[in-house]
């Protein structure tokens, strides 16, 4: 009897642990997807995408400065619209931070333009995704000008 409660304690062991990896991966899935739908809803001007999957005091900060809350951002959107041409992801990285927080990091390369002026090429992004009412929202995108290598230069 012992043998037999011993191997039922492992397997619900293992069910634990494959469900925990199950749901970190749905996770990653569905904010990185949401990320990628952002960047494809900004190349087209979609302020209709960012309503939905941001939340109320959304920050971002980026080339153009911070802007602070969803309905300030969409606003600088379409009063300074970017021309996207193109752009790409590697490196994708999703941390849980809590079970209702996680931070998104990936490269990004872009050809851009907003108000008249080309916004740099390859970038450093994170997003913080909060999980609220059972859905993922973005809250903060913060984005840094990667330096070429070599360029870097110390005092």
């Amino acid at each position: 009897m012992n043998t037999r409660f011993w191997k039922c304690g492992v397997v619900l062991c293992l069910c634990l642990v494959f469900t925990g990896l199950a749901l970190a991966d749905d996770v990653k899935s569905t904010v990185t997807s949401i990320e990628k739908n952002l960047w494809e809803a900004w190349k087209n001007k979609d302020t209709a995408a960012f309503k939905e999957h941001m939340t109320d005091n959304a920050v971002s900060v980026g080339p153009q400065g911070i802007s602070t809350g969803k309905e300030q951002m969409i606003s600088d959107m379409t009063a300074h619209p970017c021309e996207v041409r193109n752009f790409s992801f590697t490196d994708w990285q999703v941390h849980e931070l809590s079970p209702e927080t996680v931070l998104v990091t990936y490269k990004a390369k872009q050809d851009a333009t907003c108000g008249g002026n080309k916004i740099p090429a390859d970038i450093a992004a994170s997003s913080v995704y909060v999980k609220k009412d059972g859905k993922w929202l973005a809250a903060s995108h913060q984005e840094t000008p990667l330096m070429e290598a070599g360029t870097a230069k110390a005092e």
